[in-house]
């Protein structure tokens, strides 16, 4: 009797060791795809997404939700932490349909060996106490996340393909933002030295566009050629002049004419004085004080200088004003950080009306 529970037992567990091993294989033959969604409308979607597809599974970084406690405190001081997410392939698809952004698919060509490693970290990733993730915009977001979860299954091969200076910089990859006036007034008000920095094509691996062509550039063994599930229908040129700048070009004309107008001149003055100011401490704020190096080193604070409440003291000042606003001028020019010239030109004008004589 106790010999055949002794056989009964070791055949469950002989049976659930097959299982295991058969279901392991099974998953392991998985086919993996790299997923590239465009840009979208919305600002947290103005650079788009980067996922992963195993069978009808999607796994993707960086979701977030505004109700998190405490997210602009988070923001501030770069301590922000976000989500791994699954959902369905289909799911996924009719969402970039709706949105009207491009979905294109790639198969990632893969040993069993690599495709279980990556299936193996993706759903640790996915458990419940190892979701959350330090999240940072250049170095830890949706496409690095993907990146480097590839590049550890092909044993180095992508960095090392990659890790070769480009020419361009993260302000070049994510200025202009499509369709996101407010968001690209921010981005280049905010951006100091190390946003205009020659980086690798791996570092600027972190924009899942520029991502998806890198990777497409391998050989033909690696990963397939890409294929356009949906293709974003693309607005007209003057949309999206209007839609990615309207805001800069609304603040200058509105505030040139502003000065132009004598009823409106010394209101205009006076919000010029405050704005530059206020805007002026922001980027010393973020500068020296919050988490993002990206801020770091902010030329800006020469056009937004806090130093124009001097010209309350005495006109003598403009001198130190106007040797501030010139030197950002050679800097936007030295960097092609062209945006803001006319903000310059416009304080160059609001310096002339302040004090009251010709200063150049």
């Amino acid at each position: 009797m106790n010999l055949l529970k002794l056989t009964f037992h070791s055949f469950k567990l002989l049976l659930l060791f097959t299982s295991f091993i058969i279901i392991q294989e099974g998953r392991a033959k998985s086919d993996i795809y790299l997923i590239t969604i465009g840009p979208g409308d919305a600002f947290w979607s103005a650079y788009g997404h980067t996922a992963l597809a195993i069978d009808d599974r999607v796994y993707g970084f960086g979701y977030f939700s505004f109700e998190d406690e405490g997210l602009i405190k988070a923001f501030i001081e770069n301590q922000m932490f976000y989500d791994i997410g699954v959902s369905e392939f289909q799911q996924e698809l009719d969402l970039a349909e709706w949105q009207n952004r491009t979905f294109i698919v790639q198969k990632l060509f893969l040993s069993n060996d690599q495709k279980q490693q990556i299936i193996d970290y993706l759903e640790w990733h996915n458990l419940p106490e190892n979701q959350a993730y330090r999240y940072d915009y250049f170095i830890n977001n949706c496409a690095t996340k993907i990146r480097d979860v590839i590049d550890d299954a092909w044993q180095g091969t992508l960095q090392k393909s990659f890790n070769k200076q480009t020419g361009e910089s993260y302000f070049t990859q994510t200025f202009p933002a499509k369709n996101q006036a407010l968001m690209n007034f921010g981005i280049v008000l905010g951006y100091g030295w190390p946003a205009y920095t020659e980086r690798t094509s791996w570092e600027l691996m972190a924009f899942p566009v520029y991502l998806q062509s890198a990777i497409s550039e391998l050989s033909n063994h690696k990963i397939s050629a890409a294929h356009t599930v949906f293709q974003a229908e693309s607005s007209s040129l003057l949309s999206y002049l209007v839609k990615t700048h309207w805001f800069l070009w609304t603040y200058v004309l509105v505030l040139f004419l502003g000065l132009k107008i004598q009823f409106t001149q010394k209101v205009t003055i006076g919000f010029l004085t405050w704005s530059q100011v206020f805007l002026g401490v922001l980027i010393l704020y973020f500068g020296l004080f919050s988490g993002h190096d990206i801020t770091r080193w902010n030329f800006n604070v020469l056009l937004f200088t806090p130093l124009v409440l001097l010209l309350n003291l005495s006109d003598k000042f403009k001198w130190l004003i106007l040797i501030s606003y010139v030197s950002w001028m050679v800097m936007a020019l030295v960097l092609m950080a062209w945006y803001f010239i006319p903000i310059c030109l416009l304080h160059f004008y609001f310096l002339y009306l302040k004090t009251n004589r010709q200063v150049f």
